[in-house]
Parts: structure tokens; C-alpha cells; sequence
């Protein structure tokens, strides 16, 4: 029997209790947004269908018409030099300028994985045009972090959304680091970490958010060597293991697709940034939970229970990051069947359009949709293709034959 996790109090979330002065900041982002955004961009919907449908196309052929697809539509929404991205589609209940931060804080790691997979700095769209990576990327960064720049990615504020896309953000930064960060002369890079910094001293929900500042602090000291990593948010972490491969959101939270996407996920990249950090548990717990999650995977999709259905293009991350850590409960056939399966059925039935996955499972569905998900939140369910990016030709996944599920 699982330990009794202690609860805390949930606190008052601003967004959740608006008051005057965040309708006010609403109002004037919206007005801001209809000057800036662009036209939803449509030009390869048909194709992504027609090309996911392809039982001749191999899974590497179509994780890189994927990037080619995601690339071209992002450029085409980026504005502020790549600070935020204007999606189409149903907001979120935090600001608009926080669901466009969405558009590249969710987006630039599949960028950045595309780099480690490729060693490659440009790519071509589907329409053939080059687009530089790591330029785009480098540019996020040194004008997001930037104050006196008008896409500055903003303060963090306690419980503020930021704090969870400054994770992803600090993921790209060490994905990429070979091609941004060493390039970056040292003024900018101490503007950049002093953004990070801020994760230090703000105050989160008590569930699997802990893992979003730990992450960021990894990497400032994998790139910096300062550690100010909050051991006690890990050791918190762990409180919410229940056994057999399962964690609990929170004392009081639920079991569904976040112990797949959120918590083994953020798992997987602190035993990549930092590989001696409580290896044995990592590996362990998450042999444990494929050992039983593998059998969730079928070439017609996956059951459904829980929050965030709409990223559900993610649900294969743990099985690539488990065969990547050497667990014994997944091969790296079944892992690849279980990405090529879930992409294939879910993209060959709409689930991207105007270049972003869709607020669904197939078209948009706004009853899927949480009060949190905005327009670019569902780029989450690019999370299995970025670690199959990052780690599949070591783990011989790309030439690997597809085992039965």
C-alpha cells in the first residue's frame, strides 16, 4: 500500500479569479493580437492526411515531413523574431500573449531535436523554402530575454503559466546548445540565464509543476555550472509515487496521460542533462510503468481517460525514453510500432491543421478542450517525435523492424 501523500492547499490562481486589472491586460492583448496575428495557414492539410495514410512512407520519412510541416507553418505565425507565435483556434484562460509564448516555447524543442537528429542547421519547408534553425532559435532567445525588446518573454509571476513553458524553453536551450548556446558571446548568455533565474523564487502548484523548474535549473547548471537546483521539489516528486509505475498529480490528483507526457518525460531529460542524477529510480519506475502501458498502444489510437486528451500524438514518449534508458519491459520494435501507429492514426484523421495540432483528437473539439490548453498548447503532442529525434538513431530506431503491439 502506497504511502499517504501530505496535502497542501490549493491556492487562489489569478487567472482562475480575474479581476480587474487582468481583464484590462486581456482587453488590450486581444487588440494587439488582431493587428498582429496572421491568416490561419492551410497550404499542406491535405497532404499531411495523404502522406500519413502512405504505408510506403518509412516512420523517419514522416517524422521529417512532420518538422517540414511544423517549420513552415511557424515561420509563417512567428512575429517579434520568433518570441511568439499567433496560433488559430479556442485561447486558454491565461493571456493571449501567454498562449502565443505557447507558439514557440512548445514548438522550438522539436527544432532543436531536429538539429541533434539532422546535424543540420537549415531545413526546407514543404514548399522548398530554406528556413535556418538555428538562427530562428537563436533569435527566441536573445530578443525573449531581452527587456527593452517587444517580445520579451516577461516577468514570472507566482503560479504563472511562464514558469511552464520557461521548462521547454530551457530544453531547447540545451538541445541546441552546440549550435546556440556556445556561439552566444557572454553578455547575452548571462541575459539569458538571468531570465531563467527567476524560476528560483516563484511559487507553484504542488504537482507535477515542481518538475518544470527543476528542469530549468539543470540546465543553468549544465551550461553554467551555478546550482541552485531545489532538490526538495524532486524529493516532493517522489512523494507522489504510488507504485507500479504510477504517480499521483498532487496529494489530492489523479491518475491519466500526464505520468506519460509530464512526469516521465521531464524525468527522461533530467537523466539526460544530469545521467548520474537517482538513475535507478527513473529507470526503474518507468520499466515499471511500460511494463503494463505498452498494452494501451493499438493501431486504431488509445483509450482515453483524464485531462489533455489533445496531446495525445505524445503517448509513446515513455516507451522510446525507456528503451533509450535501457529498460528491459519495451523493445525498441515495439516502441517504434507504438509511435508509427499513434502518428499515422491520429494525423491520417485530421489531427493537424493550419500547421498545429488540433484541439481534439481528430478536428478541433472544444469539448476536449481544458480551461488551460490554448491554441498552441497541443504542440505537447510533439513530445514522443522530439525524443525520437533526439535519441533514435542510438537506440537503432529508424532502421529497427516494427515488432507487433
Amino acid at each position: 500500500m502506497a504511502t499517504p501523500i501530505t496535502p497542501t492547499e490549493r491556492p487562489k490562481l489569478p487567472y482562475e479569479h480575474p479581476d480587474l486589472h487582468i481583464y484590462k491586460k486581456l482587453f488590450k492583448q486581444n487588440v494587439i493580437r488582431r493587428f498582429v496575428r496572421k491568416s490561419a495557414y492551410k497550404n499542406h492539410d491535405d497532404f499531411m492526411i495523404k502522406i500519413f495514410q502512405d504505408r510506403t512512407q518509412s516512420l523517419s520519412s514522416l517524422c521529417e515531413t512532420l518538422v517540414r510541416y511544423v517549420a513552415e507553418a511557424f515561420s509563417h505565425y512567428q512575429i517579434w523574431d520568433y518570441t511568439h507565435a499567433y496560433y488559430p483556434g479556442r485561447p486558454g484562460q491565461q493571456t493571449v500573449r501567454t498562449d502565443a509564448l505557447e507558439g514557440v516555447s512548445r514548438v522550438l524543442p522539436l527544432f532543436a531535436a531536429w538539429l541533434i537528429h539532422s546535424r543540420q542547421e537549415t531545413l526546407n519547408g514543404l514548399n522548398l523554402q530554406s528556413i535556418h534553425i538555428s538562427d530562428m532559435i537563436r533569435q527566441a532567445f536573445i530578443h525573449g530575454t531581452d527587456p527593452t525588446h517587444k517580445g520579451y518573454w516577461g516577468k514570472l509571476e507566482n503560479y504563472d503559466q511562464k514558469i511552464c513553458e520557461s521548462a521547454d524553453l530551457a530544453l531547447t536551450l540545451w538541445l541546441s546548445k552546440d549550435w546556440v548556446w556556445d556561439k552566444l558571446e557572454p553578455r547575452l548568455q548571462q541575459q539569458i540565464i538571468t531570465w531563467f533565474e527567476q524560476v528560483n523564487h516563484c511559487e507553484i502548484v504542488d504537482n507535477n509543476w515542481h518538475l518544470f523548474p527543476l528542469l530549468v535549473q539543470f540546465v543553468i547548471r549544465d551550461l553554467t555550472g551555478i546550482n541552485d537546483i531545489a532538490l526538495w521539489r524532486y524529493d516532493r516528486v517522489k512523494e507522489f509515487y504510488v507504485g507500479d509505475g504510477w504517480f499521483r498529480d498532487g496529494a489530492k490528483g489523479n491518475f491519466d496521460y500526464y505520468n506519460a507526457w509530464g512526469f516521465y518525460y521531464s524525468l527522461y531529460w533530467l537523466n539526460q542533462i544530469s545521467p548520474d542524477f537517482d538513475t535507478d529510480f527513473i529507470q526503474q519506475s518507468l520499466n515499471h510503468f511500460n511494463q503494463h502501458y505498452l498494452h494501451f498502444m493499438t493501431p486504431t489510437g488509445i483509450p482515453f481517460f483524464g485531462r489533455s486528451a489533445c496531446y495525445r500524438l505524445a503517448v509513446s514518449a515513455p516507451l522510446i525514453a525507456g528503451v533509450d534508458l535501457g529498460c528491459s519491459s519495451v523493445t525498441v520494435g515495439e516502441a517504434k510500432n507504438a509511435l508509427e501507429n499513434t502518428l499515422r492514426y491520429f494525423i491520417s484523421h485530421g489531427a493537424f491543421k493550419a500547421g498545429a495540432p488540433t484541439q481534439g483528437l481528430f478536428s478541433d473539439d472544444p469539448r476536449l478542450v481544458d480551461n488551460y490548453s490554448g491554441p498552441a498548447s497541443s504542440f505537447w503532442s510533439l513530445r514522443a517525435v522530439i525524443v525520437a529525434l533526439y535519441c533514435g538513431q542510438r537506440i537503432d530506431l529508424w532502421e529497427a523492424l516494427a515488432n507487433p503491439l
